[in-house]
């Protein structure tokens, strides 16, 4: 009986034996027949000596298709320093006379950019580890709205701010695109590969960002920011349906040369204390007298005045034991649109007393003030937009605050972008519009992936108070604080705002200059706001009138 035990177990662990055995030749089979590929060219990997070339990202696009990137390719040199190092010392040389850091030891690098044929003939020496290579460069000189599309790391590919980040799983590709030098343990090429290109695409993967900003408008945009503003931003939106036709911020930076501004010491430090790489059309800041608008507003819709109704300005109104002037002195006898055109604090003060605060606040935060419109461009730790602040009735207990807020100072602040949602409520009719700035995403193929809407518009004036306030806008322009953006050829309307910072700049006081209109004010194309933070010429109407001139033919003729 013991004998057969022991016959029995040894005979289970012969089973046993053979079963992991059986486990191990069908592992080894399945790594030989399905994994031989994968694992050879990982070997291969484990070997080489790569740089990438491309990291193999979809395009951010215009609404036209027209990329915003100025992207293009470009050839490119690639030095292996390990094999120039055993290569022939002419070639050690000559690059050196060129790239000094070439002939040092570390990974591969590219070393020129834009190389022409000469150059190609000269530099090209693949035995001596100098390769030319085709190489797609992200972002060219050209660039348009940098602020929105952002830019990704240089190290690693992935975006870092704006679009590049907010969509960086649809942008991102499959893999990088890399040439690679296989070496053996020696360091030397293997014989047979030598050089290799790799690849992997999905077919489908990445996608493009197609966007609703023009590049046209965008383009003349940047060309008159670029001769009006040091600091500030510019908003062109349609307001009938929030679509962002362009947007930009001032100080520019140059995707193309990010590294240089990271690691250029004195020569950028003045420039990036400008902050260049800060969106200001989504940041926040004292809107002044074109808050008069939700004043404005409120006034007419609640029918507490109209545009015909008369106030007195003495130059002054006396709130508590503040006294609060009007900028151009006293006004005398004057109705609420000659008010308006005038930016008189007089009248809007005195309004603002008579509606109360919750009717102010209300009114405020109806027209889309006091929080985020819902743009794409990331959290405001991720350098994204921000909601400003409307003061709840509780945060002014005193007759001063609820003056300084009709006036658009004190406690209120909004964005550029949020300016020019409140001025399509008046354009469209009444409209509240949340703006749209991605349009759609498209495969690499060409095939719509998505469609973004927006939100529905939701009525929040009438259309007959809009109308009065188009009227009054008219006068701004035609006579009043604005008269800098008159056209002759165009009918616009529109708003001023100086809003005070308590700051000083050569001794003189530092104001933030703001306007924003409809062009044109009748049967409206678009709205544009702009926001001068400091001025290179002239003022914010002034801009305002350029930009007007300049894109309103494109609406006629795209």
């Amino acid at each position: 009986m013991q004998r057969f035990i022991r016959q029995q177990r040894i005979l289970y662990l012969a089973l046993l034996c053979i079963a992991v055995m059986l486990l191990y030749v069908m592992r080894l089979g399945y790594i030989q027949l399905f994994k031989h590929s994968k694992l050879t060219a990982e070997a291969v990997r484990q070997r080489a000596q790569a740089v990438i070339l491309d990291y193999n990202r979809g395009n951010i696009l215009d609404c036209n298709g027209i990329s915003l990137l100025d992207d293009k390719k470009e050839k490119v040199l690639v030095v292996f320093p390990t094999l120039l190092e055993k290569s022939n010392p002419e070639a050690v040389e000559l690059v050196s006379r060129y790239i000094p850091q070439a002939a040092l030891s570390g990974s591969p690098f590219i070393a020129l950019h834009d190389i022409n044929e000469q150059e190609e003939e000269t530099f090209s020496h693949p035995a001596r580890g100098l390769v030319v290579a085709e190489a797609q460069m992200r972002y060219g000189d050209g660039a348009l709205a940098t602020h929105v599309a952002g830019h990704i790391g240089q190290g690693d590919g992935e975006g870092k701010v704006g679009l590049e980040l907010v969509f960086n799983s649809e942008l991102k590709g499959e893999s990088p695109r890399m040439l690679a030098a296989i070496v053996d343990g020696k360091d030397n090429l293997v014989e047979g590969l030598g050089f290799r290109l790799w690849e992997d695409r999905d077919p489908h993967r990445p996608y493009d960002i197609v966007l609703t900003i023009d590049s046209k408008i965008q383009e003349k945009v940047e060309a008159i920011m670029d001769d009006t503003i040091a600091r500030g931003a510019v908003i062109v939106m349609n307001p009938h349906n929030g679509d962002i036709l362009a947007m930009a911020s001032r100080p520019n930076y140059l995707q193309s040369q990010l590294s240089q501004y990271l690691s250029g010491g004195d020569n950028y430090s003045e420039y990036l204390s400008s902050q260049p790489f800060i969106n200001r059309s989504i940041l926040s800041y004292p809107p002044g007298s074109v808050f008069k608008i939700v004043t404005a507003a409120a006034a007419l819709d609640s029918g507490i005045a109209g545009p015909g109704t008369r106030f007195f300005c003495p130059g002054y109104i006396e709130v508590g034991d503040k006294l609060f002037k009007c900028q151009d002195g006293q006004h005398g006898e004057i109705t609420l649109a000659e008010a308006f055109a005038h930016s008189c604090n007089t009248v809007f003060i005195d309004l603002a007393i008579r509606l109360g605060k919750e009717t102010i606040c209300s009114y405020a935060r109806a027209m889309g003030l006091g929080k985020e419109t819902g743009i794409p461009l990331g959290s405001p730790g991720e350098g994204g937009e921000v909601k400003g602040n409307i003061p709840m009735p509780h945060e002014m207990p005193y007759l001063g605050d609820l003056a300084l807020a009709a006036i658009g100072q004190g406690k209120v602040e909004t964005t550029p972008l949020q300016v020019a949602c409140l001025t399509a409520i008046v354009a469209n009719g009444g409209y509240l519009v949340q703006p749209r700035l991605v349009k759609s995403i498209h495969s690499s193929r060409g095939l719509l992936v998505s469609m973004l809407s927006t939100a529905p518009q939701k009525r929040v004036l009438s259309s007959l108070t809009a109308s009065k306030l188009r009227f009054m806008m008219l006068g701004t322009v035609e006579y009043g604080t604005g008269e800098l953006a008159f056209n002759d050829k165009i009918a616009l309307g529109g708003k001023t705002g100086t809003a005070e910072t308590g700051r000083f700049m050569n001794e003189a006081p530092l104001n933030y200059s703001w306007f924003t209109g409809i062009i044109p004010l009748e049967n409206s194309r678009a709205v544009a706001t702009v926001f001068v933070e400091e001025s290179l010429r002239g003022n914010a109407a002034a801009t305002f009138g350029r930009i007007a001139d300049a894109i309103y033919p494109l609406f006629n003729n795209p």
